[in-house]
């Protein structure tokens, strides 16, 4: 294989994910086509798999790498390289917090390209074998074939936002490369335009055939018909396509409530607690402990956070900005004993521990997307109500919107901030709103944070490109 990045453990993780029957009759790398998918149980395994992948704790070297545990670290990640989240001493995910971790030779640039191609290469496999594989109906067939289509989709769209500027403006630059079969050779880069076509494509064919199938899901680390129509409002939103991001929004999240105030305070770890569209449930067997998202941002368990060894703090800026009565105000602690702005919004140690579950996607998110499209659509009647709906929530008095115009949508921009904080929509955000940061003024530290401001449009926002893929891909050169 040209590209040594997708074929990294691509048929050796295929193996260990699948069940004992197979892994008894196959070479770790050489696993048949016709075993594993010559039914749909067999291919459904990939899938698990392929889920596995995504929380799994990857080391990568003697050191053990506690800051690759999946799609969380890359949030966290994420969610490290604005303003509103502060890493109070250097350590794990330190060098991400200061830009020094995502250029040509980091190891957060190789670890997501790697994790995400991974994942694409296995699910490519399911996609294109899905159709022949024996299953009690049709229902089934589809069923399975549209959450492949929905990971798939998400992948790349990850991928986009990392490793290039936003859609608008930038639609004809160079984006990532595009598989939409398991090959062992590497491609050229496709442009913008071309990679949010095939995401767009995948995910409007997911949803007909999760509709056409039917079916619920088992777990809900699996995809359904809400998750896609949830993963386009988000691309909709991207493409400044208002409309169809207000229609995706409001579908997502038929069926799901809005936490309230009691469910916002259990701490984001237990999906049974709380309404999430999509997570991923972890329990004993499967826990990373420290090498996971919980120990790094929850303060209450034993972990990087809890210790005091790697704090992740609200910024005091954010801070201000949230309103008295705000229940997500009240879960940070400003004590002299929190010694800063520590929050409490993750928070397992009364429940579920290092075993805590990994919100994906909420239905709050989807609210505040058909609100910003609201605005942008000029339908502030609806926005004010959006907003009104969920401040009601997070609120001890019922409260009043009468913004308008671009007031709104700073006020929605913010709720946005608040609401999700920690959950790894910042970098993507800054970029689609075409916007930089400012820690200056707050509790980042210069001599931890290195970078305290940094201009809307940065190249420093943009992962590079692997140094191991333009090395070992003929079609991708510095």
């Amino acid at each position: 294989m040209k590209n040594i990045l997708i074929q990294l453990l691509a048929l050796s993780f295929l193996a260990y994910s699948c069940s004992e029957e197979y892994l008894e009759t196959n070479p770790t790398n050489q696993i048949s086509d016709k075993v594993i998918f010559q039914t749909v149980e067999g291919a459904q395994t990939v899938l698990d798999g392929v889920l596995r992948d995504m929380r799994s704790h990857h080391a990568a070297n003697a050191n053990q790498q506690h800051d690759q545990f999946g799609v969380k670290s890359i949030d966290l990640a994420s969610d490290l390289m604005g303003e509103d989240m502060v890493v109070e001493q250097f350590h794990w995910f330190g060098a991400d917090y200061r830009f020094e971790n995502h250029g040509s030779k980091g190891y957060r640039s190789v670890y997501a390209w790697t994790l995400f191609y991974r994942m694409i290469y296995n699910l490519n496999e399911i996609i294109n074998h899905i159709d022949k594989a024996d299953a009690e109906n049709e229902s089934q067939r589809n069923h399975l074939k549209a959450q492949a289509l929905a990971l798939r989709a998400w992948s790349y769209f990850q991928l986009i936002q990392l490793y290039q500027h936003t859609y608008i403006g930038n639609e004809d630059a160079p984006g990532i490369p595009v598989y939409t079969e398991a090959s062992l050779t590497g491609n050229p880069r496709s442009s913008v335009k071309e990679v949010y076509r095939q995401i767009t494509t995948d995910l409007d064919e997911a949803i007909k055939l999760f509709e056409r199938s039917n079916l619920s899901r088992v777990h809900i680390s699996h995809p359904n018909v809400n998750t896609a129509k949830g993963i386009l409002a988000r691309v909709a939103l991207v493409m400044g396509n208002w409309e169809q991001a207000v229609e995706m929004a409001s579908e997502a999240r038929e069926g799901y409530s809005l936490m309230t105030a009691a469910q916002y305070r259990s701490g984001f770890d237990n999906y049974t607690q709380q309404n999430w569209i999509w997570g991923l449930e972890v329990n004993a067997e499967q826990s990373t402990t420290y090498a996971s998202w919980v120990s790094h941002v929850d303060w209450s368990v034993g972990g990087y956070a809890g210790f005091g060894f790697s704090k992740k703090s609200v910024s005091s800026k954010l801070y201000s900005l949230m309103a008295d009565g705000d229940i997500r105000k009240a879960l940070v602690d400003t004590s002299a004993a929190a010694g800063g702005f520590r929050p409490n919004k993750f928070s397992a140690g009364n429940d579920k521990g290092f075993n805590a579950d990994l919100v994906l996607m909420r239905p709050e998110e989807m609210l505040l997307i058909e609100a910003e499209a609201s605005v942008r659509m000029k339908n502030e009647v609806a926005a004010r109500a959006l907003l009104k709906q969920l401040r009601d929530l997070r609120m001890a008095e019922p409260v009043i919107v009468n913004a308008s115009g671009d007031q709104l949508l700073e006020e929605i921009l913010l709720e946005r901030r608040i609401e999700l904080w920690g959950e790894g929509f910042t970098l993507p955000d800054l970029k689609r709103l075409n916007r930089g940061f400012d820690r200056t003024n707050s509790n980042h530290k210069p001599a931890v944070a290195r970078l305290m401001q940094l201009e809307a449009g940065s190249s420093l926002f943009n992962f590079q490109i692997p140094q191991q893929e333009i090395d070992s891909n003929p079609y991708i050169n510095e």
